[in-house]
């Protein structure tokens, strides 16, 4: 590109009336330069929390580029945003964690590219937002320097001077955006010191989403299996919010049917029978906080016309009152019931699904995020020993191995109870041992699944393993309790099937720490 062409740009972008227009001429220049396969405009929104495509060359119309959460501190574009300095990276694919929304966007890079993120400013003094290039390593280092892209930063910068004082526009000065990242920072420690647990990249993937929702207005509803800590999430949410209210958890399973509106809505005395004084409900508890609906698919139907009425006018009436009272609550639901198929089958509301799924958050199964099991393990663990002053000294390494093999169908609350169990039967100043964890394990599956049926998944288990002494007695603790347990309890029939002396069996059993039932009479 020679000087004549960039005053063919000037005489272009001096009609643009919009940054759209502007945005969009400017990244058009930018891309067909040589060496730059793609380039992409990024705009910072006023609100300062988010990065929006504004413009792009050599991208899918198809497939639009995604948007860019400040909080994902570790991005090479909020980066170069938050320190006002170019960002080259040449591996885009060896950054691993730094954000969903960075995920998103290098799936649409071309392969093998590097990739280089540039500051772009406006008024002096304001980050107007960040110009993302990708193409060969080399050409993007010398297009830092390129006198070409010297001239079509300026072009841009005083035309985009010129459209801010025309239309008023503001944009965030390097200050603001340093506070802005602070207060990202702030959120993410206050989510960690609330009880947030998990290393891998589903723990940062949910961390991130669990950010940017937290400040949201619009209702939430968390998807996931039992046990996998919808109800934690959400109190996680509220406490990183900016919200000063209380957070009012509701099982809508466990309250009666007769009884959940006055819990929800309050009551005046006398409303029913047993009312002999007024009582204030969850919805008014709310007010200024947040309000849970946990188990919401149990919610009766004939109450959930009343719950949507209250979500779109933010007012309700207690039972027996007369006059209606207003509640400023933000929404966050929780359900492990396939909503829709309720839905169909005429049992929820389809104008309360649509109501209450404006975000969406899945929480993962713990079998999905296996590198977080050490994590949980160890928190629960150090909750145990401040709480009954307990002195478990950790999880050997065995039985670490066997957690995370174990596939957890009762997820984050199957773990729990399990290291809890281990830790009251391990003595003072020991470690956790794996015989132990496999005999809970064992234990557990024996009394949730049909005689027989966890034999096979603990033995697959048992293949995987990188521990020959620990697996041997693992399946010689299997061995000995399902012939004991088709014994009915009997060591002499249990030894006689086995082939050895019931004092054999008997000693083995003591070794291995095998709790045998007495025969039935």
């Amino acid at each position: 590109m020679v000087a004549s062409q960039v005053a063919q740009l000037a005489r272009e972008w001096v009609q643009a009336d919009s940054l759209e227009a502007l945005a969009g001429g400017f990244v058009q220049a930018v891309g067909s330069h040589a060496g730059v396969a793609q380039a992409l405009c990024y705009w910072c929104e006023h609100a300062g929390d988010v990065l929006r495509p504004m413009a792009h060359a050599g991208f899918s119309d198809a497939d639009p580029a995604p948007l860019i959460p400040l909080s994902e501190l570790d991005n090479p574009l909020v980066y170069c945003l938050t320190q006002a300095k170019p960002c080259l990276v040449d591996t885009p694919s060896n950054l691993l964690g730094v954000g969903a929304g960075f995920d998103l966007l290098r799936e649409r890079f071309a392969v093998s590219a590097s990739l280089l993120a540039m500051p772009l400013y406006g008024q002096p003094g304001q980050m107007a937002g960040v110009l993302v290039l990708t193409g060969q390593s080399a050409a993007l280092r010398s297009w830092r320097t390129d006198p070409v892209w010297k001239e079509l930063q300026a072009l841009f910068q005083a035309l985009l001077q010129r459209l801010q004082q025309r239309w008023g526009m503001h944009l965030l000065s390097h200050s603001e955006q340093r506070r802005v990242a602070e207060k990202g920072r702030a959120r993410a420690a206050r989510l960690l010191a609330a009880g947030f647990v998990g290393v891998g990249p589903s723990a940062k993937r949910l961390r991130e989403e669990m950010l940017r929702l937290a400040d949201s207005s619009l209702s939430l509803l968390l998807t996931g299996e039992t046990g996998s800590g919808k109800d934690h999430a959400a109190w996680l949410i509220h406490q990183v919010s900016s919200r000063e209210g209380k957070f009012v958890p509701v099982n809508c399973a466990a309250i009666p049917k007769d009884l959940i509106e006055a819990e929800l809505f309050g009551a005046v005395r006398g409303a029913y029978t047993g009312a002999t004084q007024s009582r204030t409900g969850l919805v008014a508890d709310a007010d200024g906080g947040t309000l849970f609906l946990d188990e919401i698919g149990d919610m009766p139907l004939e109450l959930q016309g009343r719950l949507l009425r209250l979500l779109n006018e933010k007012k309700f009436r207690p039972v027996g009152a007369t006059r209606e009272q207003a509640s400023d609550f933000r929404l966050i639901c929780a359900t492990h019931r396939p909503l829709p198929e309720l839905v169909r089958d005429g049992a929820f509301r389809e104008d309360l699904y649509f109501r209450i799924r404006q975000h969406v958050l899945r929480l993962p199964p713990l079998r999905e995020r296996p590198e977080d099991i050490p994590a949980l393990a160890a928190h629960v663990l150090l909750q145990y020993n401040r709480e009954s002053q307990g002195n478990v000294c950790g999880l050997s390494a065995a039985s670490l191995a066997g957690l995370q093999a174990h596939g957890f169908p009762g997820n984050v609350r199957e773990l729990r109870s399990l290291i809890l169990t281990a830790a009251e039967r391990t003595p003072p100043g020991k470690a956790i041992c794996g015989d132990l964890l496999a005999h809970l394990e064992h234990t557990t599956s024996a009394a949730l699944d049909p005689p027989g049926a966890g034999i096979a998944a603990a033995l697959e288990q048992l293949l995987h393993t990188d521990n020959l002494r620990e697996a041997m007695s693992s399946f010689e603790r299997l061995m000995l309790s399902e012939r004991l347990r088709q014994a009915e309890g009997s060591r002499r029939e249990a030894a006689l099937s086995l082939g050895i002396p019931k004092r054999t069996l008997a000693r083995k059993c003591q070794d291995l720490n095998l709790i045998v039932e007495s025969p039935t009479p």
